[in-house]
């Protein structure tokens, strides 16, 4: 309730001031939108854990929609957060810095960390189940095995052309003989040396015997030992230090009993979950039973007379000439219209001038500008989430207040004839319509009378309220055949789209059959999004301030782009609906940086079908008819959703038009895919998935190389970009720490960890990763315990990695710094207002 009073504020001081706009400067709003957001954070995470291990049905019911709305609103907040934050020389992007809110709250980054909500993957309704079922039915079938497809990584170091890799070896052979040569000389030079401290020992008069040249060895050995020795002990005193204070655990988190039993006591708990729910339905079909044996006729007799009443009196009224068309009519009785009020007349009087003005000026040719930023508008004060948490927060307090008495959690028997009244009685009605239409239909006939002629109303151009989603009624319904389609709109799309015609009458689940068959429809290994490993960059603040380039994102900030603006609308179709520019995605970065493992953990997290349009997987498929794959993969999509459409490699399909380059992978129509035309239908699928129909899919395109690609169709089918860096040095510790920790690998005191950190400047986590594979084998494991990992072992595997140089680099910065539109709005922002001297008039060019 804290954080409702909050939102109240802005309409509280607008009011105060009469008739007067609310300004604040962008610094406010974003601290106050700060503020407001980490009080929903905390109140998501508590309504997710209620509705997690909460048994009673209704109840959870109730609390699914407290926490949709919450999340909803902590989205919208996140929006506004991204309009206001124009501090420094980094304007309005989507990873938000809110480090200087959280330290003035006194709190931790943690604490403002957001996880997908637990019910996206654990629950399934019958469609997903059914989706399920099928998918495993026809990989069995088709490939043979039910299992995932393993990642295959592609060795960059592996050299094609044979006559090159002759060259090399020749190269580093001559290298290892000079190295050799090199070591030799300088073992001969030490013997030399030594004999001549001998030689001089001997003129000087001293003894030289082999005992003082043994006693100065032990005492070198002595020496590193006792400092070995010194430096384990201090190392132990900290580990138990930290132990003790609690900044490290004795055990892995996944070891400990602690963990084992929260997640025992889990599975237990959604055991009882499931229980609890078929009692429930169970009593709902019960009560629905009861209900229309008792009074079906009482409500059907009562419905018929009040229609019977009301057409005998509009027939008497005309004399017996003229009878009501249909039952429609009598819904519209009393839609009486109210005269206006004078303020409401006067706002009138003003659209309409505003109306004659814009139809005056329509026909006036003007300059397209882009104007990205004034379209914002951010919604102050109450919105409709808050509306709707306030009136299902009374409605708890009024349902549960005295719930002490029912220890087992199981329904209420007393709310059930509720819930299922206004079914019962839409049932009823829609029987009782049909037959009032019959009697005037035999009225008309008995009078040889008209139909009456109704005024019929000016159809506005607003736009149709959306129609609430299906997802707890279809969790309700009796088991039954299963009707495919798309879920915000009954009716089929009137724009047509390439390939409609081949795929007009297939049945949705013969389209999945040969999207399996041809390998596009698959399942992918499961992961998840804290997988992609890394904390936040304390010093971004400072670097957006010092340079104009946008800032690389850190890992933490990665994460909750990924939560809060795709996978959240993805599993809920409620948040779909309110939430903008979240179907068409693009992820940009390079090679192994967690673009691929980024879609994965959204097929996991979100239980998302996956269709893979990638270069790679359909070059010798569908060859002559790229536009009946698109429709074949978008229909599918839209009848088993939530859907991915994956496409890596998208520079290949969105091809820039730039010269031939060594080395570069161009893509050729000849034996294959047409390219070309793949782009041009998939440009017209851009629009395939509006605001109007918003399906619970999402297209991502990858891309390792986007200046290869043609930046302005990127921008026109990607509505949001996501770029994937490199992993700083924090993040490369961390990530070479997980990895050692995942193999139970226990590394000496003394490696020196940050010096690895350091050499792999400019190397992604799947750059590590594959060094470490080949490093780690199951020999070397074996022999951990006896010998220790030594810092050259790493060097060889890790040089053959591909990693980004620094002009590659700085190319990644200036297309990000481009794509983000962060470039544009500083140089709007650097341009004086009244500099119109560059500019010229629009008019007609002379010839």
């Amino acid at each position: 309730m804290e954080a409702l009073q909050i939102e109240m504020d802005p309409l509280v001081e607008n009011q105060v001031k009469q008739n007067l706009k609310l300004v604040r400067p962008d610094q406010e709003w974003f601290v106050y939108y700060g503020k407001l957001y980490l009080f929903y954070v905390d109140a998501y995470k508590s309504l997710e854990i209620c509705y997690d291990q909460l048994l009673h049905p209704q109840k959870r019911r109730l609390l699914k929609k407290m926490l949709e709305n919450t999340m909803l609103r902590q989205i919208q907040i996140k929006q506004a957060m991204i309009f206001y934050s124009t501090q420094g020389n980094v304007i309005r992007s989507d990873f938000v810095n809110l480090h200087q809110v959280i330290f003035d709250e006194k709190r931790l980054i943690e604490d403002a960390e957001v996880t997908l909500p637990h019910y996206f993957s654990d629950e399934q309704n019958r469609k997903l189940a059914y989706r399920k079922q099928m998918l495993n039915h026809f990989l069995n079938e088709f490939h043979d095995t039910t299992q995932p497809e393993e990642e295959v990584l592609v060795d960059k170091a592996v050299l094609e052309n044979i006559e090159q890799a002759i060259w090399f070896i020749q190269k580093n052979e001559r290298g290892r003989q000079g190295i050799e040569r090199v070591l030799l000389a300088k073992q001969l030079k030490k013997q030399d040396l030594k004999k001549q401290e001998k030689q001089k020992k001997l003129q000087e008069g001293l003894e030289v015997h082999d005992s003082t040249e043994r006693e100065e060895a032990i005492t070198t050995i002595q020496k590193y030992y006792r400092g070995f020795k010194a430096r384990e002990i201090v190392w132990d005193i900290r580990e138990q230090e930290s132990l003790f204070l609690g900044f490290t655990l004795e055990k892995p988190l996944q070891e400990t009993d602690a963990y084992k039993t929260y997640h025992l006591q889990r599975e237990k708990m959604k055991e009882k979950q499931q229980e609890r729910l078929q009692e429930y339905k169970t009593a709902l079909v019960e009560a629905r039973d009861n209900l229309m044996n008792d009074w079906q006729d009482d409500i059907q007799n009562q419905m018929l007379a009040e229609r019977r009443r009301w057409y005998m009196s509009e027939v008497q009224k005309a004399e017996g000439k003229l009878v009501p068309p249909k039952v429609a009519q009598f819904y519209k009785k009393d839609q009486v219209r109210l005269p206006l009020t004078e303020e409401e007349q006067e706002m009138m009087d003003l659209l309409d001038k505003e109306k004659k003005a814009a139809k005056k000026n329509k026909g006036k040719k003007k300059k397209k500008k882009k104007q990205e930023d004034e379209d914002i508008r951010v919604e102050q004060g109450p919105t409709e989430a808050i509306v709707k948490m306030q009136d299902l927060i009374e409605k708890h307090n009024q349902e549960w207040r005295n719930d002490q008495l029912n220890p087992y959690q199981k329904h209420e028997n007393s709310l059930l004839k509720g819930e299922i009244a206004k079914g019962v009685e839409k049932q009823i009605r829609e029987v009782v319509d049909e037959m009032i239409d019959m009697e005037l239909i035999n009225l008309r006939i008995a009078l040889k009378a008209k139909k009456m002629k109704y005024p019929k109303k000016k159809k506005s151009k607003k736009k149709k309220a959306k129609p609430a989603a299906k997802a707890e009624e279809d969790d309700l319904l009796e088991e039954g055949e299963i009707n495919f389609g798309f879920r915000s709109v009954a009716k089929k799309k009137k724009k047509k789209f390439p390939g409609d015609k081949g795929t007009a009458k297939k049945d949705p689940r013969d389209m999945l059959a040969e999207l399996i068959e041809s390998g596009i429809a698959k399942k992918l290994e499961p992961a998840k999004i804290s997988d992609l490993i890394g904390n936040c960059n304390p010093l971004r603040q400072k670097q957006e301030m010092l340079q104009e380039q946008v800032a690389d994102p850190s890992i933490y900030d990665l994460r909750q782009v990924l939560v809060q603006f795709i996978g959240m609308p993805l599993g809920s179709p409620y948040i779909k609906d309110n939430v903008k520019e979240s179907n068409y995605v693009l992820f940009y970065g390079p090679h192994g940086s967690g673009k691929t493992h980024a879609v994965r953990a959204l097929q996991t997290e979100c239980d998302a079908l996956i269709l893979d349009l990638s270069p790679a997987n359909i070059e010798n498929k569908y060859q002559d008819k790229p536009d009946y794959l698109l429709s074949l993969a978008f229909k599918t999509a839209a009848c088993f959703q939530p859907a991915i459409i994956y496409i890596d490699e998208i520079e290949r399909i969105f091809k820039g038009k730039k010269k031939k380059k060594k080395g570069d992978q161009q893509p050729s129509s000849a034996g294959g895919m047409n390219w070309v035309k793949l782009r041009k239908y998939l440009l017209k699928y851009g629009k395939y998935f509006t605001e109007k129909q918003k399906e619970n899919v999402t297209i991502i395109g990858c891309s390792y190389a986007p200046w290869n690609a043609n930046k302005k169709q990127l921008k026109s089918f990607f509505k949001r970009r996501v770029y994937f860096p490199c992993p700083n040095y924090a993040t490369r510790i961390m990530i070479f720490q997980r990895f050692f920790e995942q193999r139970k690998i226990q590394l000496h005191p003394n490696f020196p960890l940050s010096s690895l950190a350091h050499a792999t400047e400019g190397f992604t986590a799947g750059n590590i990763k594959e060094a470490l594979r080949k490093i780690l084998t199951e020999r070397r494991l074996i022999l951990s315990a006896e010998i220790p990992y030594r810092i050259s072992e790493f060097v060889d595997p890790l040089a053959v990695q591909q990693s980004t140089f620094l002009q590659q680099y700085q190319e990644f910065r200036k297309l990000h710094d481009d794509l983000s539109g962060n470039k544009a709005r500083i140089d709007k922002l650097k341009k004086p207002a009244d500099d119109e001297k560059g500019k010229k008039k629009p008019g007609k060019k002379k010839k």
